[in-house]
């Protein structure tokens, strides 16, 4: 009896055993998977919320990097002055002020965020820069748009806002002044604009980008290609209100374009 009871003992303890060794494999198993459930789960809730915030997709983020005449555009501004409940609602607006023809440390630092990076740039030039060293000017510009392609963002160029021409007398004396100062008249400085316009469409078309053509929509004519006397502050070279709201209407067609050719 002795016997049978000890081989009892020893069966009852051998299977205490084995069942614990099994659990223990289940439970081994049954933390593996959750733990891979976990991650699984983080990983599409991060892609969700990247696409996506509070169930709505997420902005394009638009940065405009200009100078003074960029600045006083107030582009963040401009869903609410579109009023529209439409496409420019998709899109966020930022400014960002470089003053200096150069602004290559600029670009590189927005394409560095790690934060509110942009899908787009819209690299814009004010007319105080010109006439300038032409040539270095071409090599900057295609450098910033390699940049911005080798980061994913679409880059977008722009033409220069044109100047007026000198109409009082005041003025036309001060511009025929400025030569003999070493300045750049007014017909000096749209010579050299306008022909870094010519170059940038000719570039843009090439290089298959959109391209905010600020000069077109702001020019008296096609063929008087200076600023319109009515869309300047007084200095010949600022805009007023009623500019900013005529370059306010192709900015959403511009970005379209943008997106679609990507």
């Amino acid at each position: 009896m002795k016997g049978m009871a000890g081989r009892q003992k020893n069966i009852l303890s051998y299977d205490s055993e084995y069942l614990s060794t099994d659990t223990g494999k289940s439970l081994k198993r049954y933390r593996a998977r959750f733990t891979l459930a976990t991650v699984f789960l983080l990983l599409v809730s991060a892609i969700i919320c990247d696409e996506e915030v509070y169930g709505m997709a997420k902005k394009k983020h638009v940065v405009l990097l200009g100078a003074s005449v960029g600045h006083a555009w107030n582009i963040e501004a401009l869903p609410d002055r579109l009023k529209q409940a439409g496409p420019v609602q998709d899109y966020s607006f930022e400014f960002v002020g470089d003053y200096q023809f150069d602004k290559t440390m600029t670009l590189k630092s927005i394409l560095a965020r790690k934060q509110n990076k942009p899908d787009t740039i819209i690299i814009k030039e004010c007319a105080a820069y010109f006439p300038g060293e032409f040539e270095q000017y071409q090599a900057l510009v295609k450098g910033w748009i390699k940049e911005c392609k080798d980061a994913a963002v679409i880059p977008i160029p722009t033409t220069v806002v044109p100047v007026a021409k000198a109409t009082s007398l005041k003025a036309i004396v001060k511009d025929l002044l400025k030569p003999l100062l070493g300045k750049a008249s007014s017909t000096q400085r749209l010579e050299a604009l306008l022909q870094y316009n010519d170059w940038i469409r000719s570039y843009t078309k090439q290089e298959g980008l959109a391209l905010l053509d600020l000069e077109k929509t702001l020019r008296t004519s096609e063929a008087d290609r200076r600023l319109r006397e009515d869309l300047h502050s007084g200095d010949g070279l600022h805009l007023n209100g009623q500019a900013y709201g005529l370059l306010d209407q192709i900015v959403m067609p511009v970005l379209n374009e943008a997106f679609s050719k990507k």
